[in-house]
Formats: structure tokens, sequence, C-alpha cells
């Protein structure tokens, strides 16, 4: 497991003793994403195809844990999925006559506006590895479908909230989750996500996102 900042010591030792309830830390001020949304293609190479679009993604929302828990893995299977059913429908991306780097720059391109929707601009080291995590599964998806001709639906199912605790300064939460792949309806396997979210604005961003393989023999599949 990685270090977790200094910063977030007293919630998680809470939840590792068991002692008491798990405090949410007070992390600095999120700042916003120094990156913009700006028109996908256009960050594209020249030689990659210009057509059609892709859906604009969708945050976490102010609401319980329960909620937050929820929009954050439904925004993590859209980051996976994103650009699947554009490169099935739009002409210019199917056919063996794409160019082979296309794909990878479509999924570094999609992980900037997934990211930036998703993670707050100062989180911690964690997220970079995340990020880098949704990135490799999406551009995976993004072969899958171009070779199958369909979109993926690749997802992470909620399986236990093993803690939680809010406050106005966050939400704190320690979940294991089922990662089911591309037109699977087993797990492929399970995964333990610890999770800081912080209020921005209208919405949350992910200030720390740590997650491992879980011993699925306590958990139901």
């Amino acid at each position: 497991m990685r270090r977790i900042p200094w910063l977030l010591a007293g919630g998680l030792l809470a939840s590792t003793l068991g002692a008491c309830t798990v405090l949410v830390p007070d992390p600095p001020e999120p700042a916003p994403s120094t990156l913009p949304t700006p028109d996908l293609l256009a960050e594209l190479p020249p030689d990659c195809p210009r057509s059609g679009g892709v859906a604009v993604p969708v945050g976490i929302s102010p609401g319980t844990e329960a909620q937050i828990a929820a929009d954050l893995l439904a925004a993590a299977g859209d980051w996976v999925n994103a650009g699947t059913a554009m490169i099935t429908n739009e002409p210019e991306w199917v056919g063996p006559g794409l160019p082979g780097h296309c794909l990878g720059d479509l999924a570094e391109a999609l992980g900037r506006i997934h990211g930036s929707a998703l993670l707050t601009g100062n989180g911690d080291e964690t997220l970079g590895g995340f990020q880098a995590k949704m990135v490799e599964e999406n551009l995976a998806n993004l072969q899958a479908a171009h070779a199958q001709g369909s979109a993926t639906n690749a997802r992470r199912e909620l399986a236990l909230v093993q803690q939680s605790s809010q406050s106005d300064s966050g939400t704190f939460l320690d979940l294991i989750v089922r990662k089911l792949d591309n037109r699977s309806i087993q797990p492929s396997g399970m995964e333990e996500w610890m999770v800081i979210v912080v209020p921005q604005g209208p919405q949350n961003l992910v200030f720390h996102l740590e997650t491992k393989e879980a011993a699925h023999g306590f958990f139901s599949w």
C-alpha cells in the first residue's frame, strides 16, 4: 500500500484500529483543475479521424455516502468505456485503415477529459496511479470495441461499504468493489477502494483514491 499523506493519517488510523468513528481529515482547499474541456478531437494527431464525438463526463454530485459511492463507480465505468461507441459508429474510425496509434492517443485525451471532471487538481500522489489505470483500461476497451464492432460495457459494482464518514470538509469511503470486464456477468476480481472526496462548487472531486486487490472469499459474488 502506498504511504498515505500525513494529513490523512488521523482518519485512516481510526479506520484501521476500529476504535472510533472514521473522521474525514481536512485536506487543503481543493484547486480547480487547470485542464479545460477542449474539443477532444482537436487534440488528436492530424492523421487520426476528426469525425464523431464523446459524451461530456459526469462527476460526483453532493449526496450521502452511498450516493457518492454510486456516482464514483458510475464515473469510473463511463471513463473506461469512453469513446467505444464513437469508434464503432463513425465510418472513419471503423476498419483496418485506422492508424495504429490513434486509439492510444484517443485514450490519453479521454483520460485528460475524464480526469479533470473527477479528480481534484491538487490531490495526492494516488491520483496519478488511478488515472493511469483508467487510461490503460479505456485503451483495452477501445481496442476491443474496434475489433468486435460494438461499444463495451465494462463496469464496477459496489459489493460492500466497509467504512464511511462524512462532514463539511468531505467524505471518506472504504469500499469493496466488483470488477466486471466487457460482456461479462461474472466479476473478474474484487478491489478495495479507499477514497476521500472533497466538495468543489456544485459537485465533488476525488482528493485521494487508493485501490488494491481484495480477497474475494469474504464477500458475496
